[in-house]
């Protein structure tokens, strides 16, 4: 550490109050030497017996752990390990067997080199005494500071403590600091999920008398600090016999001393790859079930071991007490309804226009009051524009005949007992003055925008590929009191029979979540036209139920060309289930079948089993499934954006989309149905382990199914052999997104290491099963001349949707480096690049460049991605995720591509150019795009640090250049990315495989 720094850490600082206490034995009457005696002590004989000036450094582990320090102290290099880790040894070596500095850097990214320097800090560990320790960041894997917390406050006060329990100072203190200071903590409590303190001394009783005749600290500190790793195990739940046998790999590393045993390669690696710890846990078996993925993903916890481990007695839920009966739920909502009563008499709901209405809604009554009142105030509080309301009351004889008490500005039409809701709409339509009408029963409450959500596409979406048929009819997602779906559209059978689609299932299942075309609604919560219902006459008075009638007229509204739509954001919750409101009466099977021959004829016949083919009327609409590893999220980059945007123009092109993860997804829902269009059908939930399942249950409903990515066909290749029937045979498609084979002989290349095979082996082996295959795609020209030379003549070639939209900053407005993209894995393409730029040029470009230029790196970043070796460069600035890159974009002035190795073509440097930002890349990359060196692009050559240094150098710097590459790499996005030829191209791909589709099913 530099002499000239004036504030000195706490690592570095002499503790003498702690020196005494530690050392008293040694010290005897000197331990009541003051303080500059206490120091005088350590500086002339403390270091020479090794003890240590504070508690934050270990003295004997860092020369145990450093045997290069050692021999350098025995022979006189430094005074101590202390001395060297002062000197030299703080900017990359960790001084405490509890504290890791590459692990914390590496597990807190934001704390850069630029960083730590804006706060004064000398290292990691400097952060984490000052502040980390207190944010309650963790230094070490074995100390989880919420766990140590946690178990604090849970045990009992010290006998005779009258005060606040000592647990409640760690907050202040810090867990890390606490825990130092009362090392017997580290017998007692549990600090770590990957250690068991109590296990581990039933299990090795000697080892408790050690701790006790002051051998070690506590008993975590001698299973991290003795000498014979392999001999002791940490928890019951890991064997080290089993781990070492069934990955031999892990020996050789523990003879090299890159691990201390199979548990220490086990908790760096092993758990986040989930590998078996013990012949009863299977880890990655467990990672798959419940919310466990999530939870991961989410930060909750660091691996699925811990997560196994932290939960292994929690009691399951009870079903019975989590799911009360629905009839439960009625009852409650009956007693909230009738609370309005006493509200609404004193201030009445007020519907009275002051202006011209835009809805006409028609409530159809009869009794029940507070029922009424409850749809009523929910019209109102949804929907606070001008409403006409028209009640038609059929013969209510309670409190109803007072409802204008309750509500002011409605119209009431009193009719007879016997009145249906046919005579109701009929006698209600010459008192309707605007053009849409909503149809709603009693006891529908309307939820937040879920009118103006059916408003919207009313009369308002081409439903078809000619553009003619529009929505004549909404109808909504439909509630039960239980908050359980009763309806997301209705299914009509070729018997004549009609059914509820989704009953009982969760308001969020993906198959209610998607906007589709249905063959009817059958609860009573529909908007129409008026003139429609005019031109059919209005509801059928031959149906018993409201439901068959509500049927009818969607079949008879689709003879007229108006059809249904199903609209999930029109929600709506039915609090109370009148029988004879939403259920089926069997004698209107027969007449709807009489009535609708035609009709009947193309729906599908009764059975569960073709509820998927049944949900949306079978007309001009194809249905595609579209296959990738997870959910296609644009913020995940790594090809995931060119799949989202294949599944929005699949949309856009009018087909039935649905998308199934091979992985379930972790994100909020919010966030996944966001990055979609409304149509397309996530299958967020699930993944590889239901695959089967769901083909067989989906049997014959699609034209097409989209593969994405050549080791999710492998890996399905025995489902979709065991479900062949079930599949469009003609119509299977592999998209290759990135051929492996390349890339993976180049990266071999790149790095130095032994090649495995040749490309044309490797090529063989990955696309063994892409004879199933009606088209292959390939991604940019060259993967598509790869594949033909292969033997493949059913090559197409799709690449990236990028339309331009250059931020509007000149080159003097802009300063500083930037990289977008994705990081999933180690040593992945973009990993790898970016370690390669900052060692090997950011150093070359220190004369090249002014000082305060930095190199900004945003993107998400997988779990097990270390960048803490990028942090160290005071250029560096590490941001991770972020939702909006345009800001980047608008204000850097040169984007940075350094690929070595990676298939494809990749889409940073096109969004990069897009927004106008002129990039330098690799030569690779530039042959990927077909980008010309200083026209589109400017090439940093192939793996010459010192080229890609000039060239950036220049195109920083050259503000002719600059704009040279701008304007042309918009040019050759225009003509290439434009949504209109993607569009035309995706088309084309789809029309051939629709035709091989239907040729084989003919």
């Amino acid at each position: 550490m530099s002499s000239q720094s004036v504030r000195k850490p706490l690592w570095a600082r002499f503790d003498a109050e702690w020196y005494r206490r530690q050392y008293a034995v040694h010290l005897g009457d000197q331990g009541q030497a003051g303080t500059d005696a206490l120091e005088a002590h350590y500086l002339t004989e403390g270091k020479a017996r090794s003890f240590s000036p504070n508690r934050f450094f270990d003295e004997k582990w860092y020369l145990s752990v450093n045997p290069d320090v050692a021999a350098a102290v025995r022979h006189g290099g430094f005074g101590s390990g202390f001395d060297h880790y002062h000197q030299s040894g703080y900017s990359e070596r960790s001084p405490h067997w509890l504290f890791s500095e590459t692990g914390y850097l590496s597990r807190y990214p934001d704390l850069t080199r630029s960083t730590l320097d804006r706060l004064g800090l000398v290292n990691g560990y400097d952060h984490y005494l000052t502040y980390g320790d207190r944010e309650f960041r963790s230094g070490h894997l074995f100390f989880d500071p919420r766990l140590f917390y946690a178990r604090a406050l849970l045990a009992p006060a010290e006998s005779g403590s009258t005060g606040a329990h000592a647990a409640t100072d760690i907050p202040q203190a810090g867990p890390f600091a606490s825990f130092l200071d009362q090392p017997s903590l580290g017998n007692t409590t549990r600090v770590s999920w990957y250690f068991d303190p109590e296990w581990y001394q039933a299990t090795y009783p000697e080892i408790v008398t050690a701790v006790q005749d002051g051998h070690f600290e506590n008993v975590l500190h001698h299973f991290l600090t003795n000498p014979d790793a392999q001999a002791f195990r940490a928890l019951e739940w890991f064997s080290e016999e089993y781990y070492l046998e069934l990955y031999p790999d892990i020996g050789s590393a523990i003879a090299g001393g890159h691990v201390r045993s199979g548990y220490n390669h086990f908790v760096h690696y092993g758990a986040p790859e989930r590998r078996k710890p013990h012949p009863e846990v299977d880890l990655q078996a467990y990672f798959f079930t419940g919310s466990v993925r999530a939870d991961i993903e989410n930060g909750l916890v660091r691996d699925a071991f811990v997560h196994w481990l932290s939960r292994r007695h929690s009691p399951a839920p009870d079903s019975e007490a989590v799911l009360s009966e629905l009839r439960k739920f009625e009852g409650l909502a009956a007693r909230k309804a009738e609370s309005l009563i006493p509200l609404l008499i004193r201030q009445p709901l007020d519907f009275t226009l002051k202006g011209p209405p835009a809805l006409s809604v028609v409530l159809y009554v009869r009794n029940r009051l507070p029922l009424t009142l409850s749809t009523l105030s929910a019209l109102r509080t949804t929907l606070r524009g001008a409403i006409e309301v028209i009640v038609v009351d059929a013969g209510s004889q309670d409190d109803t005949v007072r409802l204008d008490r309750f509500a002011r500005g409605v119209r009431i039409l009193r009719l007879p007992r016997t009145t249906s809701r046919s005579d109701a709409l009929r006698t209600a339509l010459p008192h309707i003055t605007t053009s849409v009408v909503l149809w709603l029963g009693q006891g529908m409450r309307a939820e937040h925008g879920a009118i103006e959500a059916g408003l919207a596409h009313l009369n308002a979406v081409p439903l078809d590929s000619s553009g003619q048929e529009t929505a004549g009819i909404v109808t909504g997602k439909i509630l039960r009191a239980d908050n359980r779906i009763l309806e997301a559209g209705a299914i009509i059978w070729r018997d004549g029979s009609t059914g509820h689609y989704m009953e009982g299932a969760l308001p969020e299942a993906p198959e209610a979540s998607f906007r589709r075309r249905t063959a009817c609604g059958t609860a009573p919560f529909i908007l129409f036209s008026r003139m429609l219902a005019e031109t059919l006459g209005g509801f059928d008075p031959a149906f018993e139920s409201e439901a068959s009638a509500l049927a009818d007229f969607s079949l008879r509204a689709g003879e007229n060309g108006a059809a249904t739509l199903y609209e999930p954001a029109m929600l709506a919750i039915l609090d109370i289930r009148d029988h004879d409101d939403v259920n089926y009466d069997d004698m209107d099977n027969g007449t709807l079948l009489r009535r609708h021959g035609a009709a009947m004829h193309s729906a599908e016949p009764p059975s569960p089993a073709l509820l998927t083919r049944a949900r949306s009327p079978r007309d001009a609409t194809r249905r595609i499934l579209f296959i990738e590893d997870r959910i296609p999220l644009r913020h995940l980059g790594s090809g995931f954006v060119r799949s989202n945007d294949i599944v929005r123009t699949m949309v856009a092109l009018g087909h039935e989309v649905t998308v199934a993860p091979v992985y379930p997804s972790t994100d909020p829902l919010p966030v996944i149905q966001a990055d979609f269009p409304p149509e397309a059908e996530l299958l967020h939930d699930r993944g590889y382990d239901v695959f089967d399942r769901m083909l067989a249950e989906r049997s014959g409903v699609y034209d097409c199914v989209w593969i994405g990515r050549t080791h999710n066909l492998g890996r399905l290749m025995p489902i979709l052999m065991g479900q062949a029937a079930c599949l469009p045979t003609g119509g299977i498609v592999l998209d290759t997104e990135a051929l492996a084979a390349p890339r993976t002989v180049l990266r071999e290349e790149v790095l130095g290491l032994p090649q495995t095979a040749t490309v044309s082996e490797l090529l063989a082996k990955e696309l063994a099963d892409a004879w199933l295959c009606e088209t292959i795609i390939a991604v940019n020209d060259v993967d598509k001349t790869v594949l033909r030379e292969a033997g493949y003549d059913n090559v197409a070639e799709l690449g990236h949707l990028c339309p331009v939209r250059p931020t509007p900053a000149k080159w003097a407005d802009r300063r500083d480096l930037l990289f977008v993209g994705a990081i999933h894995e180690p040593d992945s393409p973009n990993h790898d690049s970016l370690i390669w730029f900052v060692r090997e040029v950011l150093p070359l470009l220190t004369e090249r460049l002014p000082e305060d230029v930095r190199f900004t790196i945003a993107g998400f970043r997988g779990a097990a991605v270390d960048l803490s070796v990028l942090g160290r460069s005071p250029r560096v600035e590490l941001i991770g995720p972020v939702a909006d890159p345009s800001e980047f974009y608008q204000t850097h002035r040169v984007f940075v591509a350094p690929t070595r190795f990676a298939g494809g073509i990749p889409f940073k440097v096109h969004e990069a150019a897009s927004y106008g930002l002129p990039v330098v890349a690799s030569s690779l990359l530039c042959r990927q795009l077909g980008w010309r060196d200083g026209q589109e692009i400017v090439s940093g050559g192939t793996n010459d640090p010192q080229r890609f240094a000039d060239r950036l150098a220049d195109l920083y710097s050259d503000e002719e250049l600059w704009n040279a590459v701008r304007a042309g790499s918009l040019r050759a996005l225009e003509s290439e990315n434009s949504e209109k030829a993607y569009t035309v191209r995706l088309n084309a791909i789809l029309q051939n495989v629709f035709t091989s589709s239907d040729r084989m099913t003919r």
